[in-house]
Order: structure tokens, then C-alpha cells, then sequence
């Protein structure tokens, strides 16, 4: 069984990542890859959902930051789910994340600030 697993879906016409499990040096730039082949041309961003998600190490982190770059350039926007009193979302706040990334407690609120904001 892999450390991590995705399950990329579409939800209003924009492609939300679901991540689970463990990400780290071993599998977070396979992950950012696939994450990142999911993105189109015409979509106003992506939503990462990391509800699901056990671990992350500083290689996971910094595969969000280059996640949030790469849309950026695109004038597209990144939008992590991170549920209300998940240990995941002290460290993205610690590390800064709101900087390059807004943060979403549902995939609801993220695709819905996505969707407004276009």
C-alpha cells in the first residue's frame, strides 16, 4: 500500500485534489507532479484537500508553495482544505502558507471562494 494516495475530481468545473495519507520527501514531488497535471488553462484554480491527510514534512509543504507559484504564473489561485483544529493547519500557518495560499476548512468554501473570485 502507497504512503499517500490522490483522488483528483472536478467540482463546479474546477479540479480538486484529495490527498491521503503521508506525504513526504519519498512521495511529495511525484504527488506535486500529479497534482499539477490536473490543472487546466481555464480553470480559476485548484483546490487541494488535505482533510484526509496524516502527515506532511517540509517536502510536502514546500510542494503547496510551488503549487501556489505555478498557478500564480497563471493567474490562477490555490485554495487548501484544512479542516477547523487539524494539527496540519498550525503548521501551514506557522510556515506562512496564507502568504502564497488561502486556507478553506470544507472543499465547499474553497470551490465556492474559487468560484466567486474566478
Amino acid at each position: 500500500m502507497p504512503l499517500a494516495d490522490l483522488e483528483l475530481e472536478s467540482i463546479s468545473g474546477l479540479p480538486v485534489a484529495h490527498l491521503f495519507g503521508e506525504i513526504d520527501r519519498s512521495n511529495a514531488a511525484e504527488l506535486g507532479d500529479r497534482v499539477a497535471s490536473a490543472i487546466g488553462d481555464q480553470s480559476g484554480g485548484l483546490v487541494v484537500d488535505l482533510s484526509e491527510l496524516a502527515f506532511l514534512d517540509s517536502t510536502g509543504i514546500r510542494m503547496l508553495f510551488g503549487l501556489a507559484a505555478q498557478l500564480n504564473q497563471r493567474h490562477q489561485k490555490l485554495r487548501v482544505v484544512v479542516p477547523d483544529g487539524s494539527h496540519l493547519g498550525e503548521i501551514l500557518d506557522t510556515v506562512g502558507l496564507q502568504q502564497a495560499a488561502a486556507t478553506d476548512h470544507t472543499v465547499g468554501e474553497a470551490v465556492a471562494a474559487l468560484t466567486r473570485t474566478g
